[in-house]
């Protein structure tokens, strides 16, 4: 049977608007919004709830022109605004996220550093191109990557192939999230890891060290 050439066309469209549409545009690099030219965003230390933005201190500053800001993927709202960890030139500090936008070029996290944690039993792994470590209340255990790989035609999902010090394979998987939560802090985080071995499968959530 004859493929109709519309339908054809019809599906290559639908399938582009799904690829620019999904996730992998907004992996953690901003652009800055809402700043007057010449002016810019301070950088401050970790808020905290009942404080205010000038009792913590200024770490940095952001250009209002900026526009690969790095962000970790981790947030937290205080007094009913949403904070976000970024890094700019080589600081690494705290933004009301109301001044952040998505940068028009993201960039490929398959280079960058994720570090993951999880809960009951506590957990914890680090995932880089070319190695890692997984971590458990009583133990460690160096992580070799063997490969990171994106997800077909997309900058993410990303999968991990690992192995242990004992030659045993694990696997990975970093997907972006609209909120990932552990239930144990005040962190909203961008990221998730599923991770299993033969044996395991863990579930947690990530930020990228920056």
């Amino acid at each position: 049977m004859r493929a109709n050439p519309h339908a054809l066309l019809s599906i290559a469209l639908l399938a582009g608007a799904i690829l620019s549409a999904s996730p992998s545009s907004a992996l953690e690099t901003y652009k800055i919004v809402g700043v007057p030219a010449g002016d810019r965003l301070v950088m401050r230390e970790e808020p905290q709830e009942g404080g205010k933005p000038t009792e913590w201190a200024a770490l940095g500053n952001i250009p209002g022109s900026a526009t690969s800001v790095l962000g970790t993927g981790r947030s937290k709202e205080v007094g009913k605004q949403r904070w976000s960890e970024v890094a700019f030139n080589g600081v690494t500090g705290w933004v009301n996220a109301r001044f952040l936008a998505t940068a028009d070029d993201p960039i490929d996290l398959k280079g960058e550093t994720f570090q993951c944690a999880g809960t009951e039993p506590f957990w914890g792994v680090t995932l880089a191109p070319k190695e890692g470590e997984f971590s458990e209340p009583d133990s460690n255990s160096k992580l070799t990557t063997a490969r990171v790989q994106p997800a077909t035609a997309r900058l993410f999902p990303l999968l991990y192939r690992l192995r242990n010090e004992k030659g045993q394979s694990l696997r990975a998987t970093i997907s972006h999230q609209q909120w990932c939560t552990d239930g144990m802090s005040d962190y909203d985080y961008a990221f998730q890891v599923l991770l299993s071995d033969d044996e395991n499968f863990y579930e947690g959530c990530c930020f990228l060290k920056r």
